[in-house]
């Protein structure tokens, strides 16, 4: 069939253009995408710093309503409405038996290499290149094809745009202190990066019951939307010494600091700041291929951890349904994370906004 996506054929340039879609395979799914968050980690596998890279077309955190199903399919039909599980987990591996289904073995062969779980791409150009479905999705198009496992039922009452964002931005934050930091309530915490992900940090932090939540961003307008999230406190890193201030508000350090970045400056400020005995937590992706110079001594000689979290420890088939429950009973602001939609043919504009600080979480949306 054919579609209009997404399409990165090279590095640096995106455009949407009319693709041709294979037929599905006996157990996957054609998901009608109704709608699909725009994320930092679309943006870097656009420039080339991430796992994925073109050509592709981009897009993994989507929701939709599923148009038909194969035959050994047994979990969806026609007409229910998902949302994308992009870490779609084999169960059986030593990391899924584990607990950590994000580790899932299978995923190196198949979503880290931006294929579906069976192996071989469906989706082509006009003039026969080969595109790659970014992490097992490509939500970033009309339709999307995924296996079985990479769905998750849309509860009622939960709309399109937000379960989009729940399958990445929300689960990689909330799910870092949720899973991965676990703090007793009255821990002190702070969050370091107030975009879409760290947003979602301090959401888990509120959710957590944590004791001052303080927000460190260089751009004004972030430390807003943390406010508007939950953060107690706010920190302008450009204006002031963020280390000095995270320790001046905690007397000593927080118990809790967490690097929504991932870039080589914030994940020392992340795991210096901490008080002695606290825990610095990974969770941004913007640097992963670069190289951090870490002091042992401000780990062994101040007992201090380093947890990393990737894609917050999910679970993805009990903590997805969590988060859309939490949801529902008014705990996530995620109607509020939703600064603005787009259609699929303003997602340049969608990128801009983004690294601007102009919204907390875009969405690309689709007609129905």
């Amino acid at each position: 069939m054919k579609i209009q996506a997404a399409v990165a054929r090279e590095v640096g340039v995106v455009a949407i253009e009319e693709v041709t879609l294979d037929p599905i395979k006996e157990t996957e799914l054609l998901v009608r995408i109704q709608a699909a968050g725009v994320c930092h980690s679309d943006l870097g596998s656009l420039k080339g710093e991430m796992r994925a890279t073109p050509p592709l077309v981009l897009g993994h955190e989507g929701a939709g309503i599923v148009e038909a199903v194969g035959a050994k399919v047994t979990r969806f039909k026609p007409g229910d409405r998902v949302m994308i599980n992009w870490l779609p987990g084999c169960g059986t591996c030593f990391t899924c038996q584990d607990g950590q289904p994000n580790l899932c073995e299978r995923l190196t062969t198949t979503t880290f290499r931006d294929l579906p779980v069976e192996g071989t791409s469906r989706l082509h150009t006009h003039d026969n290149v080969t595109l790659k479905h970014m992490l097992s999705s490509a939500t970033m198009a009309e339709y999307a094809i995924v296996n079985e496992d990479g769905a998750i039922p849309l509860l009622d009452g939960v709309p399109f745009d937000v379960g989009a964002i729940i399958g990445c931005a929300v689960i990689t934050g909330v799910g870092a202190v949720m899973n991965t930091a676990q703090p007793k309530p009255g821990s002190s915490a702070a969050v370091i990066g107030c975009g879409g992900v760290g947003l979602n940090v301090i959401q888990g932090c509120v959710l957590a019951g944590c004791y001052p939540i303080i927000a460190v961003d260089t751009v004004d307008a972030k430390l807003e939307f943390a406010r508007q999230m939950g953060a107690t406190h706010t920190v302008n890193a450009r204006q002031t010494d963020a280390i000095e201030a995270m320790r001046s508000l905690t007397h000593r350090g927080p118990d809790y600091v967490f690097d929504a970045v991932g870039a080589s400056a914030t994940i020392r400020q992340a795991l210096q700041a901490a008080r002695p005995g606290g825990a610095a937590v990974l969770v941004g992706m913007f640097d992963v291929k670069q190289e951090v110079p870490i002091l042992p001594g401000w780990i062994v000689s101040q007992n201090k951890r380093l947890l990393g979290s990737f894609a917050g420890s999910v679970r993805p088939y009990i903590d997805l349904p969590k988060l859309q429950q939490l949801y529902l009973g008014g705990k996530l602001k995620l109607d509020e994370l939703i600064s603005k939609r787009y259609p699929l043919a303003e997602l340049p504009q969608a990128f801009e906004d983004m690294e601007a600080g102009r919204v907390a979480r875009g969405v690309l949306v689709f007609e129905e």
